[in-house]
């Protein structure tokens, strides 16, 4: 059995199966898309960011970094290129039927990038304006190399942002997914208090935190649970790693559980013992600061404006304090390696809060080579203000 005969057969009894929401809905983001695509002059989108594939078709893979690109014109039905290990990814959990194939083995090594050139000569799509995702992940060079050397006729341009800005604004069915998410974060959150103590190590808190949240209804995560302790909370993005958890410990969590790849996570720290005066000052520092960005979250708020009134609330410890300067980002639907997008509530970006926008608030406030106290928070703005989307206690949990 080829390829072909294979993909034939999947798509006989199973073609669409695995997709989670109603037609309806990729519909509305696939016009949503083609609206854009116009404005910008683009006459064929080719999304090879597996995010963005998701979102418009349901394509769904934890294989992620295979090769994939969706090809969308502007007149006619889109179609797909995929690595042939995932064909069952295309068959049943997309709504495409048109499916063609490279080689798997092949996608580091000679790359599929020649293969897509003839599928787009086969299908008159080698002489339009072509829209390409040139800044996100999953174009791969030797893609990206064959289509500027042998389409000589096309026109490319930058649509790293098209879709992602679409998706920006979620709809009703993926604000609940997002409040899912957040049921299965809370519970993680709550297993590794309950577990957590001097004598551990953080790989038993990580591991309480993960089993409860695949047990309340988890699926795979874009991001693993965070565990670290002592010094370590003073470094953002490290993990847990076999660390025995002292007497006087400050430990951080940051978890999310995942619900049709949404994600809703959350940031707390835990104390074994009591926390110094410094540790608690920072502690405050970042409370005052997660409360003045909810009070800024609102329709019609401009970034900079919520990012200005975040900025007062931590002024006493300037000096003293390491913060990366984004106060919030956005959520969405994510494959590894993160569950957020590219929307920042930073200075520098003049957008504007609407309804339906949904943000990680993270307030990680490190005192480097010393300690770092965090808390979060997940929102969706609605029509008068926000939504939290997990419901957890927001406080220093002492053990």
């Amino acid at each position: 059995m080829d390829a072909r005969q294979y993909q034939d057969a999947l798509a006989q009894h199973h073609a669409g199966t695995g997709l989670v929401f109603a037609e309806e809905e990729y519909t509305r983001r696939v016009d949503l898309v083609k609206s854009q695509m116009s404005a910008k002059g683009i006459e064929t989108l080719i999304c090879t960011d597996p995010n963005s594939v998701y979102y418009l078709t349901g394509y769904y893979t934890f294989g992620s970094g295979n090769y994939v690109s969706l090809i969308m014109p502007l007149d006619g039905s889109a179609f797909i290129h995929v690595a042939d290990l995932e064909i069952p990814s295309a068959i049943i959990n997309s709504n495409i039927a048109d499916v063609y194939t490279s080689i798997w083995q092949q996608q580091f090594r000679v790359g599929p990038g020649d293969d897509l050139v003839d599928l787009l000569h086969s299908k008159r799509q080698d002489k339009k304006r072509i829209g390409l995702e040139l800044g996100r992940k999953g174009l791969l060079a030797s893609v990206y190399q064959a289509l500027a050397s042998k389409l000589p006729n096309a026109k490319f341009i930058d649509a790293s942002m098209l879709v992602e800005e679409v998706s920006y604004v979620k709809s009703s069915v993926e604000v609940e997914c997002l409040r899912k998410s957040g049921s299965y974060t809370a519970a993680g959150i709550d297993a590794s208090y309950a577990i957590t103590r001097p004598g551990i190590y953080d790989n038993d808190i990580a591991k309480a935190g993960y089993e409860a949240m695949i047990g309340a209804g988890s699926e795979f995560m874009s991001v693993q649970p965070i565990v670290t302790s002592g010094v370590r909370t003073s470094y953002p993005h490290q993990n847990f790693r076999r660390v025995l958890i002292q007497d006087h410990d400050v430990i951080f969590l940051e978890y999310g559980g995942n619900h049709h790849r949404y994600t809703a996570p959350l940031m707390r720290t835990i104390f074994t013992g009591k926390p110094s005066d410094d540790m608690m000052r920072f502690a405050d520092a970042a409370e005052a600061t997660l409360t003045a960005m909810l009070e800024m979250m609102k329709p019609g708020i401009e970034f900079r404006d919520v990012v200005a009134h975040a900025k007062k609330a931590h002024k006493s410890i300037d000096d003293e304090l390491y913060f990366f300067g984004s106060y919030a980002y956005g959520l969405g639907a994510t494959f590894p390696p993160t569950w957020g997008n590219g929307l920042h509530i930073s200075d520098g970006i003049d957008l504007v809060l609407k309804p339906g926008m949904a943000f990680h608030v993270p307030m990680n406030f490190t005192a480097p080579s010393k300690f770092g106290i965090a808390f979060s928070e997940s929102v969706v703005i609605t029509d008068d203000g926000y939504e939290l989307l997990v419901d957890h206690p927001r406080k220093l949990h002492q053990i």
